[in-house]
C-alpha cells in the first residue's frame, strides 16, 4: 500500500448476520487529498461499508487497509489509533448524550492530548464558525436536528483529522443549511483532507478532487 493511500479495500467479501451477501469482490481506493461520494439506496450496504472502515465489521475474504494497516479482529489498540485519525458525521457518529455541545466538539482534541489553550482556541473557532455559541452548554437532546448536524461537522473539523466520513449529509437539512454545508464540503475537499460521503440522495453539485460511485449489488461502480 502506497504511503499516500489512506483507504484501500481489495476483493472484499462480507455477509450479513443472516448470511446474505453484502459485498462480493468489493474494491475501493482513496488517496490522501482525494474525496469520494458513494451513492446508493437504503439497504445497499453503505452502513456496512462504514463499519468495515471503522473496524466494527471485518471482511470474511479480501483485505481492508486504513492508513497502511490491515483491519483485523483482535487488534483493538490499532483500531483505536486509526479511529483517532477519522472525523465523522451522521450514522455511527452520534453526539455523546452525556456531553455538552462544547464537550462533544472538543473531544477529538482531548483524545489527541492537545494543550488546554489549544483546545479552547479551536473550540471557540468551531462554535463561531458553525453558529453554535448559544448551544455550547446544551446537551444533544435539547438540540434541533440541524443543530446536531452542525455540531457533528464542528467536531469533525476541530482536530484536522486526515479523513472525514460523512453519512447522509443532506438528511433533514433545509436548503439554506444544505448550501452552507456544501460550501464546507468544498472547503474541506480543497484543503488536502479527504472525505468519504455516503448518501441515498444524489448530490447534484460537483465537489473538487472528488470521485463519484454507485453502490449496488454488493459492488462499487
Amino acid at each position: 500500500m502506497s504511503e499516500n493511500v489512506i483507504v484501500e479495500l481489495n476483493n472484499v467479501y462480507l455477509r450479513s448476520d443472516r448470511g446474505v451477501d453484502l459485498f462480493r469482490d468489493l474494491s475501493f481506493k482513496l488517496t490522501a487529498g482525494q474525496s469520494a461520494v458513494i451513492h446508493g439506496p437504503p439497504g445497499s450496504g453503505k452502513t456496512s461499508f462504514i463499519d468495515l472502515l471503522l473496524g466494527q465489521k471485518f471482511a470474511e475474504k479480501g483485505a481492508v487497509e486504513m492508513f497502511g494497516k490491515v483491519m483485523r479482529a483482535g487488534r483493538g489498540r490499532q483500531t483505536n489509533r486509526i479511529r483517532q485519525k477519522i472525523g465523522g458525521v451522521g450514522g455511527s457518529f452520534e453526539l455523546a448524550p452525556s456531553f455538552t455541545v462544547a464537550e462533544n466538539i472538543v473531544f477529538p482534541l482531548v483524545l489527541a492530548g492537545e494543550k488546554k489553550r489549544v483546545q479552547t482556541e479551536r473550540l471557540m473557532k468551531m462554535l463561531s464558525e458553525f453558529s453554535l455559541l448559544k448551544q455550547a452548554g446544551e446537551h444533544p437532546d435539547k438540540l434541533t436536528r440541524v443543530e446536531k448536524t452542525l455540531a457533528q461537522f464542528a467536531r469533525a473539523s476541530i482536530a484536522n483529522q486526515p479523513l472525514i466520513i460523512i453519512d447522509e449529509p443532506t438528511a433533514g437539512l433545509d436548503s439554506r443549511t444544505f448550501d452552507r454545508i456544501f460550501e464546507y464540503l468544498v472547503k474541506v475537499s480543497m484543503s488536502g483532507r479527504s472525505m468519504i460521503i455516503l448518501t441515498s440522495e444524489k448530490i447534484e453539485q460537483r465537489l473538487p478532487n472528488c470521485s463519484y460511485h454507485n453502490i449496488a449489488g454488493g459492488e462499487l461502480i
